[in-house]
């Protein structure tokens, strides 16, 4: 799987440099990414590639998943059943929280410095994963929806809780970032850009390699996103908008790779065991007795 993994990845990569030259070179246009299959599928639709580089990927159930919210641990939930839904992690609660953002544990404010970075073909990319819960059956046109728009805001501790400070200003659903404000703050990363155009990204909300084993709690689309694309301070607040199209009542919750935590090796553990010992040791002799 995770040889598969890379392999459709490396190809995406590829396939966005060749499209748009380096990153982005060349005019932006209305751009469709369909993900309805795992990379193994003789559908053939299981990734797909920005002008700017970013990458869009099945993450397919595997044969026995580990299900549940508290496993997958979302930092933002959104459901509604009107058509169409949106929203942004906050740390805002009822009744005053954001469009169609659920409160809750799986709500929350996140630190830039919290997340994690990934290495694909030498390039460092964050990643985020997708566990979209729509109510068709696996594999049918019910159970697919829009991804519309995604928009990342950083800012200081107004971003906390935006909605006290004016909230999401802006067109929502027009295929465009141009004008949306939260909290005053600008994004410093649209999907929808000068460069990419108005991208939509069809899911398949329920995908995954044995039939019957579609199911909450793990993800269904990873998102990776170039570490150059988006610039920040670590005690910045990371803020991730979303707009949905075509949705049922289901919920839409996304979680992202967190920064690993450097741990030491066992040799330097037991170097720092054997310093601390002979330290203890040369304090008792020279203390008077």
């Amino acid at each position: 799987m995770l040889e598969n993994t890379v392999g459709v990845l490396k190809a995406a990569l590829l396939t966005g440099i060749i499209a748009g030259g380096a990153f982005g070179v060349g005019s932006a246009q209305a751009q469709l990414i369909r993900i309805w299959c795992t990379a193994t599928e003789p559908c053939g639709e299981s990734s797909g590639t920005t002008q700017d580089g970013t990458i869009f990927e099945a993450e397919a159930n595997p044969t026995n998943p580990a299900t549940g919210t508290g496993v997958f641990k979302p930092f933002v939930r959104i459901q509604d059943s009107s058509g169409t839904q949106s929203g942004y992690n906050t740390d805002t609660g009822n009744p005053a929280i954001n469009f169609d953002t659920k409160a809750g544990l799986w709500t929350h404010s996140v630190l830039f410095g919290d997340l994690g970075t990934i290495d694909i073909g030498g390039l460092s990319y964050y990643q985020f994963s997708l566990d979209a819960n729509e109510n068709g059956s696996a594999g049918s046109d019910a159970n697919k929806l829009d991804l519309t728009a995604i928009q990342i805001f950083l800012g200081d501790e107004r971003l906390k809780t935006p909605e006290s400070f004016g909230g999401y200003t802006g067109t929502q659903f027009d295929g465009s970032a141009a004008g949306n404000l939260l909290a005053g703050y600008t994004p410093v990363w649209s999907l929808d850009n000068d460069t990419n155009g108005d991208v939509t990204v069809n899911l398949q909300a329920s995908i995954c390699d044995t039939a019957g084993q579609c199911g909450s709690g793990k993800g269904d689309l990873k998102l990776f996103i170039l570490e150059s694309l988006i610039q920040g301070a670590p005690e910045d607040y990371f803020v991730f908008y979303t707009e949905y199209d075509n949705v049922g009542s289901g919920f839409e919750e996304w979680n992202y790779l967190a920064r690993s935590v450097t741990v030491p090796e066992p040799g330097t553990l037991a170097m720092l065991g054997f310093g601390l010992t002979g330290l203890v040791a040369f304090r008792r002799r020279t203390q008077p007795s």
